[in-house]
């Protein structure tokens, strides 16, 4: 019997082929190039968790302030993720104190008043989208309600930041949607300041945003950045997050029978879910001088992907890493980042994703995915199902 060679090791998060099911790859690079070149777009790759956690940890040598996408910046605007100390503990301060579980717990009720609210009308069909139906709507009604923004915009909303992260495929660029997108983002933004400062304060983020400005901690430019990275991020990964969840519920029925029948393991499910399909597949920093890792130099100033869904997946961290497990309840993955740049908004995700399972669980019990509606993102950054249908028995 002649053995077939496996094919060329090529890491290429701009290549669909690849969205579907990455970790294949992902394995071979931490086996066989933990420090992987791609010489198309001229940027390295980590994969392996000790690496990837001490990267995220050296902001003086991995650094932010170069943009966190492998794209190259394309503007310098003052971004929370875009930034290093001391500019990035300022501006994280700001708000720091909004997002801690404490401070999000109050939440929960609201939460879980907006996921009964968008699953019953599909209760009598026994079907649901759970992305378009209730994941994207769910994460983007909790932003907006800390924003302070309309409900009425909530799907506009979410049409520019779904936009914003989409890639088309092999171009090496914001698309010109993506651009058109931000911009109206920004529009809006702008728009909503200009008729805040018409009337009263008001006690939401953007509120404490305007008074930080007031109080010259932060410029015009600095709250539209902050903003338009809160819209983003309390969207689209949550969103994420959800609907892988249902899918790995789906691919597991073992695990989906025990967490049926104990719902205490549902924060165990969202832990485990992060580390073995969270939506956050990687994010890029700079070298600041040359790097020597693994027998290979990074050089300085290049870009470095950090493959956090590869390194959560690593064997040398934790035992029987390819095997999704509920049980696991893994605190330490990468999923939320790490280091400074931790995920700000850990706590409201986790909280989110806790309540939307236990409203769906406890209100569609048992689902199946149908396979074949199954569509997904196009993202080198966030992974993650743009459609998601399910079949449940009609209530």
């Amino acid at each position: 019997m002649i053995e077939t060679a496996p094919p060329p090791l090529d890491y290429d998060p701009f290549d669909y082929r690849q969205h579907d099911d990455p970790y294949p790859v992902y394995r071979r690079l931490r086996d066989e190039a933990p420090v992987f070149h791609n010489s198309r777009y001229d940027f390295y790759a980590l994969s392996r968790y000790d690496d990837c956690q001490r990267a995220v940890r050296d902001f003086k040598t991995f650094t932010s302030a170069q943009g966190t996408s492998l794209e190259e910046l394309k503007a310098q605007v003052e971004l929370l993720i875009n930034t290093d100390p001391p500019v990035h503990s300022r501006l994280r301060h700001l708000t720091a104190g909004l997002f801690t579980p404490a401070r999000v717990a109050p939440l929960e009720a609201a939460v879980r008043d907006m996921a009964r609210a968008l699953i019953a009308p599909h209760l009598a069909a026994g079907r649901i989208d759970i992305i378009d139906d209730f994941a994207a709507r769910l994460p983007m009604a909790i932003i907006c309600r800390l924003l302070g923004f309309r409900r009425e915009d909530e799907d506009l909303l979410r049409g520019w930041t779904d936009t914003v992260v989409h890639r088309d495929e092999g171009v090496f660029a914001m698309p010109d949607e993506g651009m058109q997108a931000t911009l109206k983002l920004y529009d809006y933004f702008n728009a909503e300041l200009a008729d805040r400062a018409r009337g009263a304060s008001r006690e939401d983020i953007i509120g404490l945003l305007m008074a930080a400005q007031a109080e010259g901690r932060i410029d015009h430019q600095g709250v539209l950045g902050y903003i338009y990275i809160l819209s983003i991020a309390g969207n689209e990964t949550t969103t994420k997050l959800i609907g892988n969840m249902c899918y790995q519920l789906h691919r597991h029925p073992d695990q989906f029978a025990e967490v049926l029948a104990d719902r205490s393991l549902i924060s165990g499910l969202v832990e485990e879910t992060m580390r073995f399909d969270g939506p956050t597949q990687m994010m890029a920093r700079t070298t600041t001088r040359d790097v020597a890792l693994h027998d290979r130099v990074i050089p300085a100033g290049k870009k470095v992907a950090l493959i956090f869904t590869s390194g959560n997946r690593d064997e040398r961290h934790y035992e029987h890493a390819e095997r999704f497990d509920v049980h696991r309840n893994p605190r330490d993955h990468l999923g939320f980042g790490g280091g400074l740049h931790a995920c700000l908004g850990a706590a409201l995700a986790r909280l989110e994703a806790r309540v939307a399972m236990e409203e769906l669980l406890s209100t569609l019990g048992y689902f199946a995915v149908e396979e074949e509606g199954l569509a997904r993102m196009h993202s080198p950054n966030v992974r993650g199902f743009t459609h998601l249908l399910v079949r449940f028995v009609a209530r």
